[in-house]
């Protein structure tokens, strides 16, 4: 603590002699201010602990334009976000710094989040995460959570309450507006008929957290071909199916209003019983779908799908020849998804089979076609357990304090 003091002190001089060198051109910022640029500054440990030395730096701490100051330097320091459960049940999270243009073989150390008061319930068997939260929810047990890693923090979400049967909840998204500044979850409910549906919305800040009804004109089900949900300035993405027809439900998170996408029909999988077949993942701030490749044998070339023009339903189609050895690892990796900076990244259960205790992810540079292997220290123990961790790409640490 003395040398986060020390630290606090050093850089509360160098501000205050920078306002004075100005103070003749704009007027000098408030106390709350200084304290809010100077911490802005500090790791997030840093914060955590300041956090607890008393109220007053608590209330500035969770000051709105704080937590937002916090979370836009953030984005631009990209993690990765590993999620893992141990042999007694409970869900755990490490994080790294995302390597840019990695060196072949590299290792990073993931540091894990102190999230020992999260409940032993926490459901694991979806997760996705937006904006440094995390929404986990489960197959069995009908819970859904809200947790931040970064804080510690969670939040059970209200059940959901639906009409009698046949209406049934077919899963939940997490979304965030940009304009608004606002998280949203949307529950999709599903009825055996072609009614038009009825879902519901819950907003995170809202001072009661209640469910409100949203509804839509147009009749779609699940598409078990395609897989992955995807937010992008404040539009929330995923699969769904009219009759044998796919296409792309598009969710607008600050107006609540629904729309859709028609997919290719060079999209068509040749064995619809393969399950996520199309992937949905952020290509570059665009929508991108990862096409499997029909022959579930050999798949020798990468097939990316990029939305151009979603009025006019257009999409551009990218395919890159793959190498024997790009093939081999293409076919029996898991596809997790693509960097902000453009590469693609892979992780599988192969490797639970590898000499290597360590577990890997292999980054794929599309310019330049070659695959760099990166190493991470630290969750040796989960592959000798046969765990393989669920790997989340561009992860940003949030200080939005629930």
């Amino acid at each position: 603590m003395k040398l986060l003091e020390q630290q606090l002190s050093t850089t509360s001089i160098h501000e205050t002699q920078s306002s004075n060198s100005v103070r003749n051109h704009s007027d000098p910022p408030s106390g709350d201010d200084l304290l809010i640029s100077i911490f802005s500054r500090l790791p997030l440990k840093s914060i955590a602990r300041f956090h607890c030395v008393s109220k007053f730096l608590a209330s500035i701490l969770s000051r709105h334009d704080f937590t937002e100051l916090f979370l836009t330097k953030s984005l631009t320091r990209p993690r990765l976000l590993f999620t893992v459960k141990a042999t007694n049940g409970k869900l755990l999270f490490y994080s790294s710094p995302q390597p840019h243009n990695p060196d072949h073989n590299s290792c990073l150390v993931p540091t894990p989040y102190h999230t020992s008061s999260f409940p032993e319930y926490l459901p694991s068997d979806i997760c996705s995460t937006l904006c440094g939260l995390v929404l986990l929810q489960g197959w069995k047990r009908k819970v859904r959570v809200i947790c931040n890693p970064a804080t510690g923090e969670f939040l059970t979400l209200p059940k959901v309450k639906v009409k009698s049967n046949p209406t049934e909840i077919s899963q939940t998204y997490l979304g965030y507006d940009p304009i608004g500044k606002q998280f949203k979850v949307l529950c999709v409910t599903l009825s055996r008929d072609e009614r038009p549906k009825t879902h519901q919305v819950l907003t995170l800040e809202s001072g009661k957290r209640v469910w409100r009804t949203v509804e839509h004109k147009f009749y779609f089900e699940d598409n078990f071909t395609m897989s992955g949900d995807v937010c992008i300035d404040g539009v929330l993405y995923f699969g769904a199916a009219v009759g044998r027809s796919s296409m792309i439900v598009c969710f607008d998170v600050g107006s609540e209003k629904f729309s859709f996408i028609n997919t290719n029909e060079d999209m068509r999988i040749q064995y619809p019983c393969l399950s996520g077949s199309l992937t949905l993942f952020n290509y570059k701030g665009k929508l991108g779908i990862r096409q499997d490749s029909d022959n579930m044998f050999c798949e020798n070339e990468l097939v990316l799908w990029v939305l151009e023009d979603a009025g006019n339903h257009k999409w551009c189609k990218h395919s890159y020849v793959l190498s024997p050895l790009g093939s081999d690892l293409v076919q029996y990796n898991r596809f997790i998804g693509m960097t902000s900076t453009g590469e693609v990244v892979f992780s599988g259960l192969s490797q639970l089979h590898e000499p290597s205790d360590l577990f890997y992810l292999s980054f794929y540079n599309l310019q330049s076609g070659t695959f760099k292997r990166v190493y991470f220290q630290g969750l040796e123990e989960f592959k000798q357990q046969f765990t393989t961790p669920h790997t989340f790409l561009d992860y940003v640490e949030n200080i939005k304090f629930m």
